[in-house]
């Protein structure tokens, strides 16, 4: 196998390890939420009055639901993985190791 094959592959192996860990992020949030869901009252106090419920009342939820503070972070890891996978990635890491080398 040449060495341009090998970093191809190395490309396509991280790529996958990438995908794998955004579904299982996925797989994970949705489990999460359904038994949250079902168990009732469950209340995560993060900082300050930043607080994570999924206490619901008449009046809407009574702090942030855990389902939307979760799916705002796994939004993000979605646009890391699926828009913009090469923002961090091991592209990157040589593009700036062979900046700074020719630095």
């Amino acid at each position: 196998m040449t060495a341009i094959n090998q970093n191809k592959l190395v490309i396509v192996k991280n790529r996958i390890q990438e995908l794998k860990k955004f579904y299982k992020h996925l797989v994970f949030y949705v489990f999460i939420n359904l038994v949250v869901t079902f168990l009732g009252s469950i209340t995560f106090k993060v900082f300050g009055d930043f607080i994570i419920s999924n206490q619901y009342n008449e009046n809407g939820f009574e702090h942030y639901p855990l389902w939307l503070v979760w799916g705002i972070i796994l939004g993000l890891h979605a646009l890391k993985v699926f828009v913009f996978p090469d923002i961090f990635g091991n592209n990157w890491k040589e593009k700036k190791i062979k900046e700074y080398m020719n630095y």
